[in-house]
Order: C-alpha cells, then structure tokens, then sequence
C-alpha cells in the first residue's frame, strides 16, 4: 500500500488489535538539534500513535521545544505531510524540520 491512504488502512488494522509498543526514529534538524543534544533518537510509541502523539511525547521529553516544535515541517519516511496528524507505523524516520532563514 502506498501514501496516506495505505497509512490510514494500516492504521486501522493496528487499532483493531492490542495496542503493542513500536519504535520510529527521529532526524532532529537545527535549533531542534541544538535543543535536543543530538540529531537523531529513537522514540517509543504506543500502537495506532500519530505524529501528534509523536510531537506530545517529543516535547515531554525536550520541553524546551514548547516554542518552535508548532512552526516545524514534518516529513515521515522523506516525504513531506500536508497534513498534521498521520498515523506512525514501527521503523518509520521521521524528520523534524524548524522554519529557515537567511540568504
């Protein structure tokens, strides 16, 4: 299955059984690297999570990224979501991306 549509199926089928732990990993670019300590983690995840839940348990860790996690892009697995909440599946990368500036 292919793009969002495929996501949301495979979503669906992990809702449909017991919710199991499941692990993405996390490109950190920027003031986010600089905030976190390091460009890239591994983040556990409950079973049918989001990339709202993702952001939620990101910013429970890292707090100080209350002010700029809201103006990140996000891509998942190099391609960038149109939309905010997409659902996660077990390996997937997902890039965290702060606003640019400059010339």
């Amino acid at each position: 299955k292919v793009g969002l549509q495929g996501r949301m199926a495979d979503a669906v089928k992990v809702q449909g059984r017991m919710a199991e732990e499941f692990k993405v990993n996390l490109l950190l670019f920027a003031a986010v690297r600089e905030k976190v300590g390091q460009g890239k983690l591994e983040l556990k995840l409950s079973g049918g999570a989001t990339t709202v839940d993702l952001l939620g348990a990101l910013l429970g860790l890292h707090p100080s990224l209350a002010d700029i996690l809201p103006s990140c892009a996000l891509s998942v697995n190099r391609k960038y979501l149109s939309t905010e909440k997409v659902a996660l599946l077990a390996g997937d990368e997902v890039a965290i991306i702060p606003p640019v500036s400059g010339g």
